[in-house]
């Protein structure tokens, strides 16, 4: 290549980036350093810094609803002769017309099974991600779910979680006529105490069973714990209030079986005359109360801990609003169904213009109280928990944004995507900057009508966050961080009209282990779930399948060779690999600045004389056409496969260095 232009000896300058580390638009291009992006759409940056196209969009399960709506009240009877002889109306409650919520569960009782629970308007479905098949969970007799609700797994349940009505939980157990079940409310009845001669006592290795008169199951209930208030025994030598984890609890011949593990001696129940007063843990002040019919809550030290926004009422699946909404409530311990009012619950900024949005449990028995406008850290449970005001200058908008990673906690504020991170022995302190500076450009694109929809997940160590973009009111676009890099990767998206992502689940075993996202009429898809470059989705409760190329592209920063004069561009090079699985082609095209111009170079077949083909390199050289302008950067469009762009070259002179008159 010769070293000088033809235009007074001008030196040919070279300037290239061997690998990539993500995308910034905040800066010019011109502004970015070597190895940056300036746009990165659908694409992943993996070992050796290459930037590739995603694999695609799998379905694993087609849409549950079926796009038929029950009759809605108030509505007209059809006259005769307009569906037949007679008047015919039939009220279609069986159809599935809404998808209100979904979540993750994994079965205790199998190795390698994961499921994706989604609930409907009528009944739950639970889908395996190994073989889509489902598995129909129904409701409660006369319960339907008519708004958008949170589900969870903890204590080996599914909990539906419905803001100011009864909750729903189901044992997690597939097989026979799975069904959801609603928890116990009401007036809460407060445990009774047992006084057991010792002849209705007997152990074995420690393993003690308490023969009780009576059904005491609901009392004393399998994972709760047994507290023992008195022992009037010498042989019973156990210490005085201390609680055991109750292992078993049956209900047989006219009495309970209780058993649990406790350090004795074995007895073969011939003693007499002494005795032993069991029972649970009676509450303090206020009493328990069954479970608030909270909004959400998560699993946090053997507890669940939700907002406090409503009382129970004594009747029956009956609450009242509590006008308060920055209260939160723990369960006891192994125990969803009982709640301490005085010992148990916190206030957060009280009579401040602030409320609760999310709640994520971290380690050390640290909670972290995110609300609206502030974020606060909780110390222990119980009556010893103490709280701290984190920062009052950053606040959370979007719950299902909270994700941890490592010692970060990754959320989506006004500002941004936030970090808050433990530093200084676990001193939790807000981050000064948003993680998503250098992406400014696209978190001002989020329509912030609905960004509070937003959801995340943590995998393969990046930050997926689900957001809508634009005009639209759904999740439509996956803003990708990569945590090795520290850089924000793609932004991804399908070329399918109607695409959004209501919940992002991990969830899967073995090669199927990944990100699934769940639409909003029941759909479920796996992100990267496919070895070639096609989307293939659902959108449409008729299950048609769209299938798509991902819409994949990336822009390169703008050369400048560091000056700020003219320079006559004159030829490029293309580091390319083609991916094991696809042969590969794409657009080449150039924008440069001032002057100002969008060029087309031609295809990645031309140069190569046809599409790469699979698992094949090469480096591919190009003209120009001696462009001049003050910087240039390349734009690849892929139209077939999953191409590796891992390095450009780009040569150019400095120009009008002449004492002429430029034109």
């Amino acid at each position: 290549m010769p070293r000088y232009s033809q235009e007074l000896n001008d030196t040919v300058l070279e300037t290239q980036d061997l690998g990539f580390v993500g995308f910034n638009n905040y800066l010019r291009p011109d502004q970015l350093p070597a190895g940056m992006l300036s746009e990165s759409l659908n694409g992943r940056l993996g070992i050796n810094g290459e930037w590739q196209v995603r694999k695609g969009i799998e379905v694993i399960s087609e849409p549950l609803s079926v796009g038929v709506d029950a009759l809605t009240l108030p509505f007209d009877l059809p006259t005769a002769g307009e569906i037949g002889d007679g008047l015919t109306a039939i009220l279609n409650d069986s159809a599935v017309n809404a998808v209100y919520g979904s979540c993750g569960f994994s079965n205790p009782n199998e190795d390698a099974s994961q499921y994706i629970i989604v609930a409907t308007n009528n009944k739950a479905v639970a889908i395996n991600t190994l073989d889509g098949t489902a598995t129909d969970i129904a409701y409660p007799a006369l319960t339907n779910l008519s708004a958008k609700v949170d589900m969870l797994q903890a204590f080996n349940k599914v909990f539906i979680l419905r803001k100011g009505k009864v909750a729903l939980e189901w044992n997690g157990d597939l097989t026979g006529t799975p069904a959801f079940t609603k928890v116990a409310s009401g007036t809460y009845t407060q445990p009774e105490m047992y006084y057991l001669e010792m002849t209705s006592v007997t152990s074995t290795d420690g393993l003690v069973s308490f023969v009780i008169a009576g059904d005491v199951t609901a009392q004393l209930p399998v994972s709760s714990f047994l507290r023992v208030y008195a022992a009037d025994s010498d042989a019973f030598q156990i210490a005085v209030d201390e609680e055991y984890l109750i292992t078993s609890s049956v209900f047989a011949a006219g009495n309970t079986t209780v058993q649990c593990y406790m350090p004795i001696p074995d007895l073969d129940g011939t003693i007499t005359a002494e005795y032993l007063t069991i029972g649970r843990q009676i509450s303090v002040g206020n009493g328990f109360v069954h479970m608030p019919a909270p909004e959400f809550a998560i699993y946090h030290q053997r507890r669940l801990i939700m907002p406090y926004a409503y009382s129970v009422e004594a009747t029956e699946d009956t609450y009242a609003a509590r006008n308060i909404l920055d209260e939160v409530i723990a369960s006891d311990i192994l125990d969803s169904d009982t709640y301490d009012t005085i010992y148990a619950n916190f206030r957060f900024n009280a009579g401040t213009a602030d409320y609760i949005v999310g709640l994520h449990s971290f380690s050390e028995d640290k909670l972290i109280i995110f609300n609206r406008n502030s974020l606060h850290l909780v110390q222990g449970s119980g009556g010893t928990a103490t709280s701290q005001l984190i920062t009052n200058e950053v606040g959370c908008l979007a719950r299902k944004s909270i994700v941890q990673i490592g010692n970060n906690i990754i959320f989506l504020s006004d500002n941004g995507v936030y970090g808050a991170n433990f530093q200084d022995l676990y001193n939790l302190r807000g981050n000064d900057t948003p993680l998503s500076g250098s992406i400014e450009g696209t978190i001002n694109r989020i329509n912030k009508d609905y960004w509070h929809n937003a959801v995340s997940v943590y995998f393969d160590n990046r930050y997926f966050l689900a957001v809508p973009l634009d005009a639209s009111t759904k999740n439509n676009a996956i803003l990708i961080f990569n945590l090795i890099n520290k850089q924000w990767e793609s932004i991804d998206t399908v070329d399918t009209a109607g695409w959004n992502i209501a919940n992002l689940i991990v969830s899967g075993d073995g090669t199927q282990r990944g990100v699934y996202a769940v639409n909003d009429i029941g759909g479920v898809h796996k992100i990267d779930g496919r070895v070639d470059s096609l989307d293939r989705v659902i959108t449409t409760t008729a299950g048609t399948e769209s299938i798509t190329q991902v819409p994949a592209s990336v822009t390169t920063r703008q050369f400048t060779m560091g000056v700020i004069n003219k320079k006559k561009w004159n030829n490029f090079e293309l580091l390319i690999e083609s991916s094991e699985s696809n042969d590969s082609d794409f657009d080449i095209s150039i924008e440069t600045e001032n002057i100002d111009g969008e060029f087309s170079l031609g295809k990645l077949s031309t140069f190569n004389g046809g599409v790469l083909s699979t698992a094949e390199d090469v480096a591919i050289r190009g003209r120009i056409g001696n462009k001049r302008a003050y910087g240039i950067q390349f734009t690849l469009d892929n139209t077939q496969g999953r191409p590796r762009f891992k390095g450009i070259k780009v040569a150019g002179a400095e120009t009008f260095r002449s004492t002429i008159k430029a034109v």
